[in-house]
């Protein structure tokens, strides 16, 4: 007889014990991408994998109580408007030498590099969100 998915015991305790941890540390990757070796699509990526081992182990009911089409709709769009107005605005004002508004802040520093924490974080959120919805349509043909 074949087990479905989310009827592994074995595997819901442990999905339930790494899961915070995966997220902390796709998060980690992704704030300090711009200090360190990481940001937005290494940190996307370890998110990204971090719902889809919570999906396979306790099931795709479990995770649409916290990330449906809705949610990912709503992410991916407002992530890629972000990241596009942003853009948009540095290019404009690198282009014509206008002084920009946002401060550069400090050399070393968790929040620094202008526009770099920012933009690593859309890319993070826009790469989760992809590779969930990928894995979720091979799946289920669904998010």
């Amino acid at each position: 007889m074949r087990k479905r998915i989310g009827d592994d015991e074995i595997l819901k305790v442990i999905v339930e014990i790494l899961f915070p941890f995966i997220m902390m540390l796709g998060i980690y990757i992704i704030l300090s991408g711009h200090l360190s070796p990481g940001g937005g699509f290494s940190g996307g990526t370890i998110l990204g994998a971090g719902l889809i081992l919570y999906s396979t182990g306790l099931g795709f009911a479990r995770i649409r109580r916290f990330f449906n089409f809705k949610i990912f709709s709503k992410i991916l769009s407002f992530s890629l408007i972000f990241y596009a107005i942003a853009k948009g605005y540095s290019f404009i004002t690198g282009a014509v030498h206008i002084d920009s508004d946002i401060p550069l802040g400090t050399p070393g520093n968790l929040l620094s590099a202008g526009l770099i924490l920012p933009l690593n974080i859309a890319i993070g959120l826009v790469v989760a969100c992809t590779i969930y919805g990928l894995y979720a349509l091979f799946t289920r043909g669904d998010i």
